[in-house]
């Protein structure tokens, strides 16, 4: 006799009698961990807390630091000394750098810097290893191009400038090459309010959170991130500062829950972490949000600690034994009963639950009990036939999804980008070039004379004729570079850098000689020539539409004065080279 689903969960409800002491001493033990991980989110947040104070206390000293340097009397006489005159107050403030630094090993380097003669350093000292050096004036270097020179220029006195948290890269840095570095800078001002310099001290960021580190216990995590989520202190350090090695580790994609803190929304977040990283080994964290309560290019900081989970509940431990074995000698004879009866019903579904988690649009399901002859039978084929229902339904819906995207993006005719693709094309690579500080082109061209094909050809030419000008193009670019039609007889070309101007210029050359083989349909032969204008990036347009239009202007001119030719936007069209046709 068969019995169905309905008569096997009766006969197994008969049993939870026997399993309410087993629940109760379960639950009793969980409210215990979820109390005790409660009162550590309370303890992390407020060791976290007192770590922010800790750090803002140390940028207190720090500012002290810098405002006696900048303020004391040999900086400014020296400042105000030519460099080849320099004496005693080099010496003064050398003595006074080393002094500082020997009191403080988190500091990598001091220096007084000039706001004349490009930012020249007029007294620096390092540290390199145990020792401490004064760098002579043939190793002193011009530094205003940096930020934290230039900014700190337009503070009033007092003053405390903070940089980007980043890796050095300076050159000639010694202890400081290659680190984790901050930089603060304060103004060195004269009677008149005139900033004639500006105190910089380099900080030895890691060296500064292993300080901090060392105070918490070592099953204890540490983690600080920048305003965009980019991690600076982590403990993998693999994954802090990633963006200077080109990669983007955030905050926010290693806890999720903390993007309403990244973005401003929130000014602190408690949390457990148990997927991901932390599958194996969930923690329990806190993160704390900061405000740079000094003019800075990091507006916010964000300080979080963690915790293993598993630490947290090693205390709870002992109590959780005890309301076990108090649950278990009430409810063990049922508890066997039950677990035997449970095995046989729920093995079936357990087998069609993880079947179905593992559906997907292209892949089958499998392990379904198709042959049995019961109501999960029944269920098992139901969802094999609504899974080959919805692959089919999926790739049809996949194809014509493809379809129309290719054809939102590209020319009809040409297979080349259409203009909304090549527009997101030339944003993108701007905000590269922005980023890398490199130079890009832009070459909107025309067809000379097309309108004659058309009309003595037929448009099947004229179409045969823009396709031949497609192949061309692409035939004559880079990999890199992007070939587009944005419509008629007008295409456009993504130079992308890094390039410069006389690259591009051969670049065009070599587009207009290409066709000087001419095109034939049928037994008809016409020379095909175009008329190309270039904008350069930045010096024509810092935006795709300014290059655009400049790049159409310069083709527009072009056209009126020589056809079959090429000219940049800022210079006139270049003389035909011999040969061109």
């Amino acid at each position: 006799m068969t019995f169905g689903i309905a008569a096997k969960l009766s006969g197994l409800l008969a049993l939870v009698s026997c399993l309410i002491a087993g629940l109760t001493g379960l639950y009793a033990y969980q409210a215990s961990r979820d109390l005790l991980v409660s009162a550590t989110q309370d303890e992390l947040m407020t060791a976290t807390q007192v770590i922010a104070r800790r750090i803002a206390d140390m940028r207190l000293d720090l500012s002290r630091d810098l405002t006696l340097l900048a303020r004391h009397p040999a900086s400014l006489a020296l400042l105000q000394t030519p460099p080849a005159a320099q004496g005693p107050q080099a010496d003064q403030l050398n003595t006074l750098f080393q002094l500082l630094m020997r009191a403080n090993p988190g500091y990598f380097q001091v220096r007084l810097i000039s706001a004349a003669d490009g930012g020249l350093e007029r007294v620096r000292v390092d540290r390199d290893g145990a020792q401490l050096l004064r760098i002579e004036e043939d190793d002193l270097q011009e530094k205003n191009h940096y930020p934290y020179v230039s900014d700190t220029l337009q503070l009033p006195a007092g003053s405390t400038y903070l940089s980007r948290i980043v890796i050095n890269h300076e050159r000639g840095a010694h202890a400081g090459a290659e680190q984790p570095t901050a930089q603060f800078a304060s103004p060195v001002v004269d009677a008149q309010g005139q900033a004639l310099g500006v105190v910089v001290i380099n900080l030895d960021f890691n060296g500064i959170f292993a300080k901090l580190a060392a105070d918490l216990p070592k099953e204890f995590q540490l983690f600080l991130a920048n305003q965009q989520g980019d991690f600076l202190i982590h403990p993998d350090r693999s994954k802090a500062f990633g963006f200077d090695r080109g990669q983007r580790v955030l905050l926010q994609e290693e806890f999720p829950a903390t993007r309403e803190l990244v973005t401003g929304q929130q000014h602190q977040v408690v949390l457990e972490a148990a997927d991901g990283r932390y599958l194996d080994a969930p923690v329990v964290a806190t993160f704390v949000a900061t405000t740079v309560q000094v003019p800075s290019d990091e507006s916010r900081l964000i300080l979080g600690l963690a915790q293993p989970r598993s630490s947290v509940l090693a205390r709870a431990d002992q109590l959780g034994r005890t309301i076990l074995q108090i649950a278990v000698g009430f409810g063990l004879a049922g508890f066997l009963l039950a677990l035997l009866l449970a095995r046989r019903i729920t093995q079936p579904l357990n087998t069609m639950s993880e079947a179905v988690q593992h559906f997907a649009a292209d892949r089958p399901i499998t392990g379904l009990p198709v042959h049995r002859a019961d109501e999960l039978g029944l269920l098992a084929r139901s969802f094999q036939h609504m899974q080959n229902q919805i692959q089919r339904q999926f790739a049809q819906l996949q194809a014509h999804r493809e379809e129309l995207e290719h054809l939102a993006r590209h020319d009809v005719l040409t297979g080349l980008p259409n203009r909304r693709l090549f527009m997101e094309r030339l944003e993108n690579a701007v905000e590269r070039a922005k980023r890398s500080d490199t130079m890009l082109a832009v070459m909107f061209i025309d067809m000379d004379h097309f309108k004659q094909i058309n009309d003595q050809l037929g448009h099947d030419a004229g179409d045969m004729a823009l396709q031949w000008v497609a192949q061309k193009l692409l035939a004559n670019t880079r990999k890199t570079d992007t070939v587009g039609r944005l419509g008629g007889d007008e295409f456009v070309v993504l130079l992308d850098g890094p390039i410069h101007r006389d690259q591009v210029a051969a670049i065009a050359g070599k587009l207009r000689d290409s066709l000087l083989q001419p095109w034939c349909y049928g037994a008809h032969q016409r020379a095909i020539e175009l008329s190309m204008g270039i904008s350069l990036f930045p010096q024509d347009g810092e935006s795709a539409e300014q290059l655009m239009s400049g790049a159409d202007a310069a083709m527009y001119r072009i056209k009126m004065h020589s056809r079959n030719n090429f000219g940049f936007v800022c210079e006139p069209a270049s003389p035909p080279t011999l040969g061109a046709p």
